[in-house]
């Protein structure tokens, strides 16, 4: 309500007035002023336009100390907020001033928040302390190197690490539940493009933020620091791999080339590829289903992930001739999640040699494998949008080839493992397996859980449905079977169907006719 000025304020003995108590203003606290300026040295009289100030509770106030104390240090008295309405009537001044003062705490907010994510206490300084012990403490363990490759890409993945996340260079008393809320989002959607709950990255990213919570107590920067409260991590039931036979890898590959414009297996050099039909605003189009076909043909030649693909070189590929003159396909890719030493691969299909050499004669001699033409964040060409194209165009032909199954690009690793293993039983020896799984990206033991056991399961069953059952009945309806023994009955012959005649005999009853 409001309400008249004082008479102090009006004889001049009072030049100040509360907003709020003064002037009956409506405003969120109870310390903010309108007063008037100080005399001119000309004439002596007070500037027309009243002026407003505000002094911050000491726990909001996050100004740095020059500007928060009187002669710029923690010592001095702290400074109001000032500023000028620019209005002489005192209500319409304390009006102006309620709006001057939500913008203040505007202010400070975003100050804070600057403050906040410029923090000598990140997440990330706690990271580099805690990397350096780590590295120092396995370098030279057995297993020791692993382990360090493996809590280095929990922290530098592409798009999953920590690294990446905002909250890395927040004060880390600072981080929420809704920053890991934020970052479980990322990992899902990750896991929805890949066909993973990521339930194992979360859980090792968890690990190591509580090893760097537990970094700032074990300092005393933060001795009272809490742990974070993260999301449930949830997770789903393994769903059995999709994978494609044979006859349909092979119609796709045929639908591939077709959408091609029959390209994708003609001897081209560099200049005739880039030739070939391309329009940047539909993805579908011939010079990219040429690329699609290669890329294809990569994942089935060297078993490669999702995420390797946007990050092949063209120089990586090599065609290397043995002492006897037999030629091979090498694949000497750089190792992902950030080290930089190289794997060799070599493709054991007999095909790959004659592949691999058009694939190359059709690149550059060096660069991206795969749509050179498209941009690639810096240290971070998985972030592209070579996968996703992949994926779309890989859908589409499918869709084309009438496979109703749900294909994504991991799809094309299964059925790769999954043909060579049933193609060469060879490659279940104990030692022939462990070295394939090394040339191919994997281990044994997935080799052997995810594509062998089954393999193995279905060549089973076929090998008993060809067994004839020594019971005549055991694959008859109990209709069928009761019939039959009204047949036997009728007939004078024996009862061959024993469980009718336990049954009948545990009733104290013959069979009857």
């Amino acid at each position: 309500m409001k309400r008249s000025l004082p008479e102090e304020w009006i004889s001049g003995e009072k030049n100040s007035l509360n907003v709020l108590l003064d002037l009956g203003i409506n405003c969120p606290v109870s310390n903010l002023f309108i007063y008037r300026g100080p005399r001119k040295k000309t004439g002596r009289k007070r500037s027309k336009g009243l002026y407003v100030r505000w002094l911050p509770a000491p726990d909001e106030d996050i100004r740095p100390d020059r500007m928060k104390y009187t002669g710029g240090t923690s010592k001095g008295k702290r400074r109001n907020l000032e500023g000028t309405t620019g209005e002489e009537d005192p209500y319409i001044a304390g009006r102006v001033a309620v709006d001057w003062y939500k913008k203040q705490r505007t202010l400070l907010t975003e100050l804070a928040k600057e403050l906040e994510y410029n923090s000598s206490y990140s997440l990330s300084h706690y990271w580099e302390r805690y990397f350096e012990d780590f590295q120092m403490q396995y370098i030279n363990k057995r297993g020791g190197k692993k382990r360090v490759v493996n809590e280095r890409s929990t922290w530098f993945a592409d798009r999953t690490g920590i690294c990446h996340q905002a909250f890395v260079n927040k004060s880390i008393d600072k981080i929420t539940y809704k920053d890991i809320l934020d970052f479980w989002k990322v990992l899902d959607k990750k896991g929805s493009e890949i066909g993973s709950d990521m339930s194992k990255a979360k859980k090792a990213i968890k690990t190591l933020i509580n090893k760097l919570f537990n970094l700032a107590r074990e300092n005393q920067d933060f001795p009272k620091l809490d742990n974070l409260q993260y999301p449930t991590i949830h997770t789903a039931e393994k769903k059995e791999a999709v994978y494609l036979n044979r006859n349909e890898f092979d119609n796709l590959l045929i639908e591939i080339e077709i959408l091609s414009r029959d390209n994708a297996k003609q001897d081209l050099n560099y200049q005739q590829f880039l030739d070939i039909s391309w329009d940047e605003k539909d993805r579908k189009n011939a010079r990219n289903f040429v690329e699609l076909y290669d890329a294809v043909q990569v994942m089935w030649l060297f078993y490669l992930r999702a995420e390797d693909m946007p990050r092949l070189r063209t120089e990586w590929f090599e065609i290397v001739k043995e002492d006897d003159g037999e030629e091979s396909a090498i694949l000497k890719m750089e190792e992902a999640k950030g080290m930089r030493n190289l794997k060799t691969s070599e493709a054991y299909r007999p095909e790959a040699v004659e592949v691999v050499k058009r694939m190359l004669k059709r690149r550059k001699a060096n660069g991206y494998f795969l749509f050179d033409w498209y941009s690639r964040p810096k240290l971070n060409p998985s972030a592209s949008q070579v996968g996703d194209t992949l994926n779309t165009l890989l859908q589409y032909a499918c869709k084309k080839s009438r496979i109703k199954k749900e294909i994504i690009w991991t799809s094309l690793r299964h059925t790769a493992f999954m043909e060579t293993l049933r193609e060469y039983p060879v490659l279940n020896e104990i030692r022939e397996l462990i070295i394939f799984a090394d040339n191919a990206y994997t281990s044994p033991d997935t080799l052997r859980k995810h594509y062998l056991n089954k393999i193995d399961r279905s060549k089973s069953a076929k090998r008993i449905r060809k067994i004839k059952s020594s019971d005549p009945y055991a694959t008859k309806t109990l209709q069928e079977r009761y019939k039959a023994v009204k047949k036997d009955i009728k007939s004078g012959r024996e009862v061959r169907d024993k469980k009718f005649l336990e049954m009948d005999k545990a009733e104290g009853k013959k069979p009857k006719s």
